[in-house]
């Protein structure tokens, strides 16, 4: 990967450490490990609206849904029903 965001180990009981670059979905806030020399087609995606990269499983999803955008309406939603006096 070119510029990755991350850099991870894996380790299993039976196998030796695994190392690969990672990047963090701009949609659901998975981290996604990248093996070396991967086509970016099997990887993820680069998503057109927000610019962000994206997990395998958001790329099938035709809509942009910013992570910090679903956090933003998700605590207005909440302050609004918190000033209708409804609590969970």
């Amino acid at each position: 990967m070119r510029n990755p965001q991350g850099y991870a180990t894996l380790f299993g009981p039976d196998a030796p450490p695994k190392e690969c670059d990672t990047f963090t979905c701009g949609h659901c806030n998975s981290v996604v490990h990248v093996p070396p020399k991967a086509d970016p087609a099997v990887v993820g995606g680069l998503c057109k609206q927000c610019m962000g990269l994206i997990s395998p499983s958001c790329v099938d999803r035709m809509t942009c849904a910013p992570w910090e955008l679903q956090m933003k309406t998700m605590e207005a939603r909440d302050a609004a029903r918190r000033s209708y006096g409804l609590r969970d």
